[in-house]
């Protein structure tokens, strides 16, 4: 445990180090800072305005980093990675913290998918055509229910017009490739009106093919435990020379491919505080399950035995073609009514979701999932005074259904209300003070077994102090509850996509889950120093009762029985970030920029590792701009992770070199050309459930376009 700890503390203070020494000499100049607006709390504020670590991307960035999903689009940012299981089945992890703990967002209003449920499930959201993603860090659970105790993803894009538009006619195009995962990509949308009426209509597409890799699927100590279980069973089996050896797949990712589509439609009425507009929107996608599904049986000891195993390859060979075909209809209805009486403005966002997908073995239907859900908003911000802020309701319904093979959990309605509050006070012009507090009730009615009810509360107060005019001071504490899940009461059944078999603890017979209690401490150091401006997190998270998923022993239908539990955690890290100004000129710009992140997680009790943490990583890159001109080199190192739970094999270290050149015209045209993996690595997200299987994409070249008019 010592070693990443003592590493990544010897990175920090490094790093914290060299701003004064190089501050020193230099030129006594302010870097702008953009002032970027987040949508994530009830009243507008800039991400340093805020105590709680938040980042925005948008623009340029955004369009960078535009990927198969939104889990690949954000798994660089930090503090942020990725499940992969597969390029387009990759949902954001924050904190190492992953699955219905992290809530992913359409302005402001849940996904209502599948996505939390499974790690083979797609986010039914493309950040293609957003404007901007939003990632709160640590505990969100405030503003946005239970669910969101490791963060929050929120992905905002302008399809309802929230302002007059300035042109009568505008609109985009993007267009973009990638030649790793074999993707094309392109997206248009329009808005046109008068200063009264605004209409939008947007569509995109992506097809991805097979990912090329560097080397063999499995990684090499995956088959080096297979080799050694091989030689084990020579010793059993008189016929294993007889066995004809299964061919590795080496050079691409089978069953890897894709292909999305969605576009929406909306209308809006504008005025100067004022706006109301619906939004449908469509997504579909059909995408092909990597690494998992396939079950090869150990030989039988009988003189039939080439002839069963030859039906057998027969009869089951579909499984290593899962596919899903997901299908989804949103309807959005947004607004806000400006000042009203003592009323700042009353904000409202109400969203219906239709969501099936498909799983087919074949051609052959597998499973059905179908999840019809409504989340609805209200937030009512009253006029500035002592206190400026808002208060706010909140209610959830979503009707679930799972039927066939991996229906593992039962159809179920969960239903949530809430209370919540986000208020501000300013002590004096360096100190502001900022609270927040939630009172969410939720009911779960699973069918065949008894209603669970319970309240959920949390509270939070946190601090921006400004200690001098570049240094500001934030930290953040939070009290919250997060209630278990359906998943986590009721399973059981066989998870094929994982390969095991999941019992929750109603289902065991313990009864309900405890609600996990976490208190949050996130402190974070921001500022500039000369031509250098830094940014340095640090947290930790001590949960009272935290659901996890235990292995055993036991097998059930030649799968491995896993529990969930409870126990008590902590987890810990830092992130950090500073940007270095090496040359400064009227026309040109060479800066460095560093980075780095890490979290630690263990059971108190028996100071087991948590499953899935990602390792230290750190990384560096010069970025060079001349005019419209930019171009940039990194380097990111991603080290061993030894920290592992039951049933989890370390992850070797590799590290990811990227190359970049791009050209941006006003804001009118922006091109760039991007290089990735350049070393051609074998690299493999600890935080994957599919990282002996599934390794990352090999070298790439990505091209990409955006105009727009």
């Amino acid at each position: 445990m010592r070693t990443p700890i003592f590493a990544a503390s010897a990175l920090c203070a490094g790093l914290l180090s060299t701003i004064p020494a190089i501050a020193q000499d230099a030129e006594d100049e302010h870097h702008v800072i953009d002032e970027i607006v987040v949508t994530a709390t009830p009243i507008a504020r800039t991400v340093e305005q805020l105590a709680q670590p938040t980042a925005v991307i948008s623009g340029d960035n955004l369009a960078r980093s535009q990927s198969t999903s939104i889990g690949e689009t954000l798994a660089d940012e930090p503090g942020v990675t990725a499940s992969y299981f597969g390029p387009v089945s990759s949902r954001p992890i924050i904190r190492g913290q992953y699955g219905e703990r992290v809530r992913v967002l359409a302005n402001g209003l849940d996904a209502l998918d599948a996505s939390a449920l499974s790690e083979d499930h797609a986010v039914s959201l493309s950040s293609i055509l957003a404007d901007r993603v939003e990632v709160v860090r640590g505990p969100a659970t405030l503003l946005y229910g239970s669910g969101a105790a490791g963060g929050i993803v929120n992905i905002v894009d302008s399809r309802i017009a929230t302002a007059p538009l300035e042109k009568g006619l505008s609109g985009g195009v993007s267009l973009g490739s990638d030649s790793a995962t074999g993707k094309t990509d392109g997206a248009v949308r329009i808005d046109a009106g008068t200063s009264a009426f605004a209409f939008h209509a947007d569509w995109f597409r992506r097809d991805t093919d097979d990912v090329e890799i560097p080397g063999y699927a499995e990684s090499e100590r995956l088959r080096a435990l297979e080799e050694h279980e091989e030689h084990e069973d020579e010793h059993e089996d008189e016929d294993h020379d007889e066995h004809e050896e299964e061919e590795e797949a080496y050079g691409i990712v089978e069953n890897s491919d894709s292909r999305t589509e969605g576009g929406a439609a909306a209308i809006s009425i504008t005025g100067e505080d004022s706006y109301v507009g619906l939004s449908v929107s469509r997504y579909t996608s059909n995408y092909g399950i990597p690494g998992g599904h396939e079950h090869h049986d150990e030989h039988e000891e009988d003189e039939d035995h080439d002839e069963e195993e030859e039906e057998h390859e027969h009869e089951h060979g579909e499984e290593e073609a899962v596919r899903v075909d997901l299908d989804q209809t949103r309807y959005d209805l947004a607004g806000d009514t400006g000042p009203v009486g003592f009323l700042d403005g009353v904000r409202f966002r109400i969203a219906r979701n239709e969501y099936r997908h498909t799983e087919l073995e074949g051609e052959e239907i597998g499973t059905v999932f179908d999840t019809t859900g409504t989340d609805a908003r209200f937030e009512f911000r009253h006029r500035p005074g002592a206190l400026e802020g808002a208060v706010g309701l909140q209610y959830k319904h979503i009707d679930f259904l799972a039927q066939g093979e991996e229906a593992f959990v039962p159809g179920s309605k969960t239903e949530q209300s809430s209370l919540f509050a986000f208020e501000e006070y300013s002590v004096s012009g360096n100190l502001v003070l900022q609270g927040s507090a939630r009172v969410e009730a939720q009911t779960i009615d699973a069918e065949g077994y008894s209603e669970y009810s319970e309240t959920a509360v949390g509270a939070s107060l946190g601090m921006i102090w400004s200690l001098s005019g570049d240094v500001d001071l934030s930290a953040n504490l939070a009290l919250t509850e997060r209630h278990p899940n359906a998943t986590e009461l009721y399973a059981d059944g066989p998870h094929v996509a994982v390969q095991r078999y999941e019992i929750g603890s109603v289902a065991q017979g313990l009864g309900v889950l405890d609600k996990e209690k976490s208190t949050n401490l996130d402190v974070t150091l921001r500022g500039e120093a000369g031509r250098i401006q830094y940014t340095v997190t640090g947290f930790i998270n001590a949960v009272d009762d935290y659901i996890l998923l235990r292995p055993t022993a036991d097998m059930i239908d030649e799968q491995p029985v896993y529990l969930y539990a409870q126990t008590d955690a902590t987890l810990y890290g830092f992130e950090a970030s500073a940007l270095v100004e090496l040359l400064e000129t009227p026309t040109s710009h060479l800066h460095l920029s560093l980075t780095s992140d890490f979290v630690y997680g263990e059971e108190d009790d028996s100071g087991a590792y948590l499953p899935r943490i990602p390792p230290l990583r750190y990384g560096a890159g010069l970025h060079y701009t001349r005019g419209p001109f930019e171009a940039s080199i990194d380097a990111v190192h991603h080290v061993e992770q030894n920290h592992t739970a039951a049933n989890e094999l370390p992850t070797d270290a590799y590290t990811l070199i990227g190359v970049e050149g791009s050209y941006a015209m006003n804001e009118e045209l922006f091109l760039f050309v991007k290089g990735t993996n350049l070393g051609d690595e074998d690299a493999r997200r600890h935080s994957s459930p599919l990282k002996d299987t599934v390794p990352l994409p090999g070298r790439s070249v990505a091209l990409g376009l955006r105009w727009n008019f």
